[in-house]
């Protein structure tokens, strides 16, 4: 999986929170890739355009709270690899844009 940290505000954002991002992916998945300490608040969506390179589909996990204008933007592989041991580290690459 390759996240990436933007700040920025969610209304710059064509994510739809109502939509599920495609790939395989599970809750907990998300929640660990994004850096959130906590589950509450979180927020997972959809893009339901292209944003700054990532594909449309890819997974949007952000903290419902003003103070922090933080997104993650997870592309979920369409299928785990099979030689892989489940580690999440195996799956991600993950940088902070501002």
């Amino acid at each position: 999986m390759k996240a990436i940290r933007y700040r920025v505000p969610l209304n710059e954002v064509p994510v739809d929170f109502f939509a599920d991002p495609d790939g395989e992916w599970t809750y907990d998945d998300l929640l660990a890739i994004s850096g959130w300490k906590t589950a509450d608040g979180v927020a997972i969506g959809a893009l339901t355009a292209p944003f700054r390179g990532h594909p449309e589909g890819s997974a949007v996990v952000t903290l419902n709270a003003k103070d922090r204008p933080y997104i993650v933007v997870v592309e979920c592989p369409a299928e785990r690899s099979q030689a892989g041991t489940g580690d999440l580290s195996e799956l991600m690459a993950f940088a902070t844009v501002a």
